[in-house]
Order: structure tokens, then sequence, then C-alpha cells
């Protein structure tokens, strides 16, 4: 005799079908039942599960494992574009022979000056060379904001008082078309 009518796993999905969630808009909905993984920021996937070893030729399992981040309240103030600190060990003198030492990888911060067209102003920001990368392939400042996604990309913090939200009611017939 089963313990729940339905599967627990299963849960999370049927919340969102029954009761006070089935009010939200549709496309709310979607974006919630969507599984999302996370950009890899500090690692590259593989792509494959299965690679072939060179030196025997047998077929091996390998998998993604993401690297734990610690994001400090640092980050809050600035665009990080989803980077920040990396907790581990290292050697001393990089011999495998001596001791193990804690340390903290940190990343390369910037203050930068960042235009906002829509809201015709400039901001002092902290950022890093991803951010600023990141800004790059979206065409503009407005666009990586705009674009920013808090569940599977980049994160956009709050910082100034500036949100999506701000810029995104700034434009009175929505955000612009990216240029081509």
């Amino acid at each position: 005799m089963p313990l729940h009518k339905f599967p627990v796993h299963l849960w999370k999905q049927l919340r969102l079908r029954d009761g006070i969630y089935s009010r939200l808009p549709q496309h709310y909905l979607r974006s919630l039942e969507e599984a999302r993984t996370p950009t890899p920021v500090h690692y590259r996937p593989h792509g494959a599960k299965f690679k072939i070893n060179p030196k025997n030729g047998q077929r091996e399992r390998v998998e993604d494992v993401p690297i734990p981040v610690h994001y400090p309240p640092e980050s809050q103030l600035g665009l990080w574009g989803g980077e920040g600190w990396i907790l581990g060990h290292r050697y001393v003198n990089n011999d495998k022979l001596s001791k193990r030492v804690k340390k903290v990888w940190k990343p390369q911060l910037f203050q930068r000056e960042l235009y906002s067209e829509i809201l015709d102003t400039k901001f002092s920001v902290t950022v890093t060379m991803r951010t600023l990368d990141l800004i790059d392939e979206a065409y503009g400042f407005d666009f990586y904001i705009l674009k920013a996604n808090p569940k599977g990309g980049p994160v956009l913090q709050v910082w100034d008082g500036l949100e999506a939200r701000d810029v995104a009611t700034a434009c009175p017939t929505g955000p612009p078309a990216a240029p081509r």
C-alpha cells in the first residue's frame, strides 16, 4: 500500500497545476516548469556522457559536476556575471608530497562606468571581465539587464536601486529590438 497518493518527486509539478498556483499566467507557469541548468561559469562541461580512453580504447563515463561557488555580500553590490569565490586547497610549492593549505580563488573586479540608453544615466559599477563580455554579447548594457535571468543565466543583482523592471518600465513600447 503506497504511503502517498502521488510520488513525492511529482509534488512540485502537481502544485503548479492545482490550487492557487494554477491562477498564475501561463507564461510564468511555463518558466517555472522548465528545468533550467545554470550556465557553467567556473568549469567547462564535457558535453557527452561518455568518452574514449586514449590508452586502452575503452569507453568511460564522465560527469559534469559543478564546482560549489560562494557568493560573498560584495557580489550583491556589483554585476559579477555569475562568478563568485571558489574555496579549495592547494599544495605548497606545487609539490604533492608537501602540506595542503586552504586557498580562495576570487574573480578580478573592475570599477567601470556603464551607460543606460533607456534611463539616460551613467552607473559606476563593480564588474568582472565576464560581465563585460556578456554586455558586449547582448549588444549593450540595457539588453544585458533585460536578458539577465536569475534562474539560469547570469545573476542580476539589485544595486543602486536599478532593476530590470525599471529598465522595462522606462520603455513605453516594451524593450527595444536588439541590433542584428
